[in-house]
Order: C-alpha cells, then sequence, then structure tokens
C-alpha cells in the first residue's frame, strides 16, 4: 500500500485547534510552576517578575477562549475540537 498517495484527514484548521488545545494545556502547567515558585520566593522583585508572567498566561487563556467563542460562532468544521478547546480555556488556571 502506497501511504504517500492517502489523502490526509487533518486540515489545517484541525491541527490549529489542536495546537490551541496543547498550548492551552502548556499554559495550565506554566501555572503551576509558577506558583510553586512564587510559594518558595523569598526575593520581591522575583516574586513581581513571576505575578507578572502569571497574568501574561491569564490573559492569554482569555485570549484564546475568544477566539475559540468567535469560531464556535462562525461555525467552522469541527464543533467537537472547538468545543473541547473551549473548556480547557473555561478551566482557570491553577
Amino acid at each position: 500500500m502506497n501511504h504517500a498517495a492517502m489523502p490526509s484527514c487533518v486540515t489545517t484548521g484541525d491541527s490549529l485547534v489542536a495546537s490551541l488545545c496543547r498550548e492551552v494545556d502548556g499554559l495550565r502547567q506554566r501555572s503551576r510552576q509558577l506558583h510553586d515558585c512564587m510559594h518558595r520566593c523569598q526575593d520581591s522583585r522575583l516574586f513581581t517578575r513571576l505575578r507578572l508572567e502569571l497574568d501574561q498566561l491569564q490573559r492569554r487563556r482569555r485570549t484564546l477562549q475568544q477566539c475559540a467563542r468567535s469560531w464556535r460562532r462562525e461555525q467552522l468544521r469541527d464543533p467537537l475540537a472547538l468545543d473541547f478547546l473551549l473548556e480547557l480555556c473555561r478551566r482557570p488556571l491553577p
């Protein structure tokens, strides 16, 4: 069987949503790391930098959520993938 001739079932849109789901997961993991560091931090300047990074992660999560909602209203190709992305974005970062 020639695998090179087989059509791909994954579209650019599907790949984008999957990448964004992975990004949200990365935001969640980084948020946990930041909270752990902040808990142990004894330097006020470092604590401030960590807090600013955590705020950036929150803003990025909200931006991704807004994009997913917009795509949902436009009824893009894979509503299940968008629902999953929205669910991940709805969950607060730790």
